[in-house]
């Protein structure tokens, strides 16, 4: 059993099985000789590989975990265990090229449309963050425009073989594209099986403010796949990354293994206007919690100014033992009795966020409606 790290609330320790500790050690950002030589140990044990095999898929590390075990000790893992994982690996780097293929020819043709467009996770992200499309997991393609572009987007999507995943009059869109719970205009092909979300905020007004407007004069030009896309810096990229993870109760260790190695790959990146855009968009606890998580599950190094305000943050106490439920527990934080509600009220700093995610969840409880 490995022990994650031990918080100040009393009986806040919180262990793990040796499967999941596995994938931790196989999945950090840097690998020291005593990492190493815990995972040589780790596969000689008991380990349930198909459990194994079935968690990482689950927090899409797949791509992380292969290529480590392949490099460290591919001889001494179970040879059906390794043909599974590199199969699987195989698997998502294919499906990975065929979605790249896809978002670059929609990307240029809304180029030549005059839509400025900024891909959000997906190919561009895994190019970002690890230099390499096959390392991380993605299963849709994410595209961000602003709300008066929307319905220009549509039209180009319809021409190339798509469908809105909901059927609604010109009526039913208005009201949807002002609905503070809605953030994202979803569009499916199916002869090619493509579920693409079209994104005019980053997340649903109760959980997030944050929208295109706010980021449009950050875009910069990024080259990626022999061509260049509109891209966002990576000080953006950290409040965006820790919010959606944080709507999600980061239920993914790919999440916190995606801002590690962010940050491990850009170590001038510019953490006074990280900060600054955490306070404007009203997510420095989110951010804090992303950060102390990566720290801990991915073993990232911060910039010790940075850590020692993340310490300060004493939410933290009561925030990531609901994570470390969320993520290990067989009773999951966002299974129990407003076990979800009660973490998004905690993680927003500001009153009137807290308020908003209030009446989102009254206006839920009444008409059973998001």
């Amino acid at each position: 059993m490995q022990t994650l790290p031990k918080l100040e609330n009393k009986n806040q320790s919180i262990k793990t099985s040796s499967e999941i500790e596995l994938i931790l050690c196989s999945v950090r950002t840097q690998l020291n000789s005593a990492t190493i030589e815990r995972i040589k140990a780790l596969v000689q044990q008991n380990i349930d590989w198909e459990k194994l095999l079935e968690t990482a898929d689950i927090h899409g590390v797949i791509p992380l975990m292969y290529t480590r075990f392949n490099s460290i000790c591919p001889e001494v893992i179970p040879k059906s265990a390794l043909n599974q994982m590199r199969g699987r690996f195989y698997a998502i780097a294919e499906h990975n090229l065929f979605l790249t293929g896809e978002l670059i020819k929609l990307l240029s043709l809304l180029k030549e449309q005059g839509i400025v467009a900024v891909p959000y996770k997906g190919p561009v992200l895994a190019s970002f963050i690890y230099g390499n499309l096959a390392l991380r997991q993605f299963g849709d393609l994410d595209i961000i425009v602003q709300q008066q572009d929307i319905f220009a987007v549509k039209k180009l999507l319809l021409e190339q073989g798509y469908r809105p995943n909901i059927e609604m009059t010109h009526t039913k869109e208005i009201a949807y594209l002002q609905a503070k719970t809605e953030h994202t205009y979803d569009f499916i092909h199916d002869d090619k099986r493509i579920f693409i979300e079209i994104h005019w905020r980053i997340a649903p007004k109760y959980i997030s403010p944050i929208e295109p407007k706010d980021l449009w004069q950050d875009i910069e030009p990024f080259s990626f796949a022999g061509t260049t896309v509109s891209y966002l810096p990576v000080e953006d990229w950290l409040p965006i990354l820790c919010v959606h993870g944080s709507r999600h109760m980061w239920e993914k260790l790919s999440w916190f293994c995606d801002i590690a190695t962010l940050i491990h790959n850009h170590p001038n990146l510019n953490w006074e206007k990280v900060l600054r855009n955490a306070n404007a968009f009203g997510c420095r606890r989110a951010l804090f919690l992303g950060l102390f998580l990566a720290h801990h599950l991915s073993g990232v190094v911060l910039h010790t100014e940075i850590w020692q305000q993340v310490q300060t943050e004493p939410m933290l106490n009561v925030l990531a033992p609901l994570v470390y439920n969320e993520l290990f527990d067989e009773v999951k934080t966002s299974n129990k009795f407003l076990g979800r509600t009660l973490y998004h009220i905690h993680v927003r700093e500001r009153l009137q966020d807290k308020s908003l995610y209030v009446q989102s969840f009254l206006y839920w409880l009444i008409t059973g409606e998001k």
